[in-house]
């Protein structure tokens, strides 16, 4: 898998190299017009302009410049530099400063990343991820090594709220889901997941979801409330299942040579920075999911909410071994040791905040 990983990274690397001047042209195009501080560094996002990751990035800018006088971050909401995978290989080549990292895609190089995507192994307690998120051994230390082999410092991991599966027919049990087009982005971890419950995982890009769901191309969707609600897929489904299968979380990346070449105390101000802002973002994705949730439900009052009884989630929690075992086979023991130390720091956060 790695050596997988280098040999993709070689290639693309030399396209970057063409595309250089053109993508740089269009980030001097895409600045505000404003007075530019000494030095800029660029921040893109995976999510629209008013996401979770949006309030994330503009309240880091707005700290961070208040701590680095001669800095302005320029943030990039998604579509503007590319897609996910567009934006975090222009962070590893160093054309940007920072971005959002799904770990999702970025398990393409870094196989451990995907611990992220596993079902069921969170707790149902957000304020005990929340916790994790911010404390890991397994996440700041482990992961985080993995992640320095491709150039990416890794400043935070945080949670944007569980992901919601949607639907236009109820889905409670694992018949319910047998053949079901449901839409995942490139990651097979979660596609083994949902071959597991017995549906059709289909990959689609994050732009064309809507398209795809009006066509009948796909018939589902997962993502936490918020972006069902800014994307506007809630206007063609008509049911919401909350299974507490798995927070939505994302990753917060640097480049590495651009973080090292830093001044000492910056480094910490970028750091540390991140990582507070992760209790100023929890409170945020909380309020928006509920009132993008209110707000849907307002417009379209015929869409159910179900939310699966404690039995109902077991029958879809039992069908996951084989998923934890292909994370495993993935990652090497690496991602075994990931995937350990995480788990315990999760029991052991649940003692302090409970279930």
């Amino acid at each position: 898998m790695k050596k997988r990983g280098g040999e993709i990274m070689k290639l693309r690397s030399l396209i970057w190299m063409v595309l250089g001047v053109f993508l740089v042209s269009v980030m001097f195009l895409t600045l505000p017009n404003e007075s530019y501080a000494a030095r800029e560094w660029k921040y893109a996002l995976e999510e629209i302009q008013g996401s979770v990751q949006d309030h994330y990035a503009q309240e880091y800018k707005k700290r961070v410049e208040e701590q680095i006088q001669d800095v302005t971050i320029i943030i990039y909401p998604y579509g503007a530099l590319g897609t996910s995978e567009d934006i975090s290989e222009l962070t590893m080549n160093g054309m940007l400063e920072f971005c959002f990292a799904t770990p999702g895609h970025l398990g393409t190089f870094i196989p451990a990343a995907r611990v992220f995507s596993l079902p069921f192994i969170w707790s149902d307690n957000l304020e005990v991820n929340k916790y994790v998120a911010q404390h890991s051994k397994a996440i700041y230390e482990m992961l985080a090594a993995e992640y320095e082999k491709y150039d990416l410092k890794l400043l935070a991991a945080l949670t944007e709220g569980w992901q919601i599966w949607t639907a236009n027919k109820p889905i409670r049990t694992p018949a319910d889901m047998k053949n079901f087009k449901i839409r995942i982005m490139g990651d097979p971890i979660l596609a083994e997941t949902y071959k597991a419950y017995g549906a059709n995982p289909i990959q689609v890009p994050y732009s064309d979801i809507y398209s795809s769901l009006q066509l009948g191309m796909i018939e589902g969707n997962i993502q936490p409330y918020f972006a069902h609600e800014e994307m506007h897929f809630y206007e063609v489904q008509d049911y919401f299942i909350e299974a507490k299968e798995m927070p939505f979380f994302a990753t917060v990346v640097a480049n590495k040579q651009f973080f090292e070449s830093l001044p000492k105390e910056e480094q910490e101000v970028i750091e540390q920075t991140a990582r507070d802002c992760i209790e100023y973002i929890w409170g945020v994705q909380a309020k928006l999911n509920e009132e993008r949730l209110e707000k849907m439900l307002k417009e379209r009052p015929q869409i159910q909410v179900i939310k699966l009884t404690e039995e109902e989630r077991q029958a879809f929690k039992d069908l996951t071994k084989p998923v934890i075992d292909k994370y495993i086979e993935m990652s090497g023991d690496t991602g075994k040791q990931i995937l350990d130390q995480l788990l315990k720091e999760i029991a052991e956060a649940e003692e302090m905040f409970g279930k």
